[in-house]
């Protein structure tokens, strides 16, 4: 089995049962549905790494999920596949989310319309749990300091504070959203 991204072909697998529960319930945070069913898959200190933003805790990953419905009017997973050549401890996805921004004009629900295509990794410690979640679009690994100079720093850090900012105005909790 295969799929295509926006990279080129990557040999895929089928999911064992568990995997594909992980899966689901994550990709219910991608679909604008934050639940304590998703967030139960991750270590309270892992972190989340986007092109936007780098969350440093559970807590902080909540609110990147939980603020998606105030930007977004919908989010829909066109499709996913589970990567074959995922190392140990890890899953990998291809992803194609579907999202529909909220418009800026009022009395106008939907605003630009936007299809990205992600490789997404959930790394897992010993007990199971995610670790590391990172989301790279168009499949382009995320920048880091150490990888990028001075200029990586400072995307970096802003990234940080994006993720800050985030968490510091919306709640963690998935049922006052």
């Amino acid at each position: 089995m295969t799929t295509e991204s926006s990279i080129g072909t990557h040999a895929t697998r089928t999911p064992t049962d568990k995997e594909h529960q992980i899966i689901t319930d994550i990709l219910n945070l991608y679909q604008l549905h934050p639940t304590e069913d998703a967030y139960r898959h991750y270590s309270p200190s892992a972190t989340f790494h986007d092109p936007v933003s780098i969350a440093q805790s559970l807590d902080s990953i909540r609110a990147q999920f939980n603020g998606m419905p105030k930007l977004f009017a919908s989010s829909e997973t066109k499709k996913w596949d589970l990567l074959a050549d995922s190392p140990p401890n890890t899953l990998a996805i291809d992803l194609d989310q579907h999202y529909v921004f909220k418009s800026p004009i009022p009395f106008k629900s939907k605003g630009m319309e936007q299809t990205v295509n992600s490789k997404v990794t959930f790394s897992f410690d010993g007990e199971g749990k995610i670790v590391k979640h990172d989301e790279e679009w168009d499949h382009q690994t995320n920048k880091t300091a150490g990888e990028s100079g001075f200029m990586g720093k400072v995307m970096e850090n802003r990234k940080k504070l994006d993720a800050k900012i985030v968490e510091a105005t919306v709640p963690s909790d998935p049922s006052k959203v």
